[in-house]
C-alpha cells in the first residue's frame, strides 16, 4: 500500500515538474518571438530612414531619378510616410511624369485631408502650361482655394490665384486679389509687377510707372530655385511652390524682364508692359485651344 501511494506521489510529481517546464518553455518562446519581432521592426525603421535619407540627398543634388527609386524603397517600408509621398511627387513632377505626380498627392490628402502642401501641389499641376494635356485652370483654382483655406497665412496660393483670375482676363478679380496681396508681401518683385501692368491696362500710367519702379527694385533678374521646386523672382523674397518650367509668369518674367543699367522708368514702363500683354494674350489663344 505504501509502495502504491509512493508511486502515486512520484507520478504527479513528475506530472507537474513537466507541465512546469512545459510553462516556462512556452514563456520563454514568447518573450524570444516578441524580441525578434523588436529587432525585426527596429530593423525596419533603420532602413526606411537610410532609404529617405539617401533619397533627400539626391533630391538636393538633382538627381530626380535616383530620389525616386529611394523613396520607392522607404514607401515600401512605410506607405504612409507624408514626407515621402509629397517629396516623390515633386520629384515626378520635375521629370514630366504628371499621372505619377498627381498620384502620389492625391494618396497624401486620402492620408491627411488637412494637407495644405498637397493640394498647393495639385493647383501647380493642373496649371502648367508645360504640360497642355493637364492644364485645366478651374480645377487648378480649387486646388489653390483649398490650400488657401487651410492656410490664411501662407501666400503662394492666393498668388496662383490671381494669376489665374489674370489668365482668365479676369480683370476685377486679379486686381482685388494682386492689391490685397500687394499689402501681405511689400518685396515680392511679381506682385508689383503684375499690379503695375493691371494699373497700366487700366489707364493709369502714373501708378503703373511707380509699380515698375519698385519692381525693379527687388532684383527682379535674380531667380532662387527652392528644396520643394519652388521659385521667387526676388533675391530678398522666395516664393514657396512656384516652378519656372510649368509657370507661364515666371517663364515670361525670367526670360524677359532685366533691369538696364541705366534707364527712364517712364520709357521702360509701357514697352515692358505691352510686351507682357502681347504674351500674355498669345498664352491665352495656345492653352485656351489647346
Amino acid at each position: 500500500m505504501i509502495h502504491k501511494k509512493f508511486i502515486f506521489i512520484v507520478v504527479i510529481f513528475l506530472l507537474i515538474a513537466f507541465a512546469g517546464i512545459t510553462i516556462v518553455k512556452y514563456l520563454g518562446h514568447s518573450d524570444h518571438s516578441g524580441s525578434v519581432n523588436e529587432v525585426v521592426k527596429s530593423d525596419s525603421i533603420q532602413t526606411f530612414w537610410s532609404y529617405y535619407n539617401r533619397a533627400t540627398e539626391y533630391r538636393l543634388q538633382g538627381k530626380e531619378d535616383s530620389s525616386i527609386i529611394d523613396y520607392q524603397e522607404a514607401l515600401k517600408l512605410n506607405p504612409a510616410h507624408e514626407d515621402a509621398l509629397y517629396y516623390i511627387g515633386n520629384m515626378y513632377m520635375k521629370l514630366d511624369k504628371f499621372d505619377q505626380a498627381q498620384n502620389r498627392w492625391e494618396k497624401l490628402i486620402k492620408l491627411n485631408p488637412q494637407s495644405e502642401r498637397a493640394y498647393n501641389q495639385l493647383g501647380n499641376l493642373y496649371f502648367c502650361m508645360k504640360h497642355p494635356d493637364y492644364f485645366h485652370p478651374e480645377k487648378s483654382k480649387w486646388y489653390f482655394k483649398r490650400a488657401a483655406d487651410l492656410n490664411k497665412e501662407t501666400l503662394n496660393p492666393n498668388l496662383r490665384l490671381g494669376e489665374i483670375a489674370l489668365f482668365q482676363d479676369s480683370t476685377n478679380e486679379a486686381f482685388d486679389i494682386f492689391n490685397k496681396l500687394s499689402l501681405m508681401d511689400q518685396k515680392n518683385a511679381e506682385i508689383f509687377f503684375i499690379v503695375g501692368y493691371l494699373n497700366w491696362k487700366s489707364g493709369k500710367e502714373q501708378d503703373a510707372t511707380k509699380d515698375l519702379e519698385r519692381t525693379f527694385e527687388q532684383g527682379i533678374t535674380t531667380i532662387f530655385i527652392n528644396e520643394q521646386g519652388g521659385t521667387a523672382i526676388s533675391a530678398k523674397n522666395a516664393s514657396i511652390g512656384k516652378n519656372k518650367e510649368c509657370d507661364l509668369f515666371m517663364d515670361w518674367l525670367t526670360r524677359n524682364l532685366t533691369v538696364p543699367k541705366k534707364y527712364d522708368i517712364r520709357v521702360e514702363m509701357p514697352k515692358v508692359y505691352k510686351k507682357f500683354d502681347e504674351y500674355l494674350m498669345k498664352m491665352r489663344e495656345q492653352l485656351n485651344h489647346d
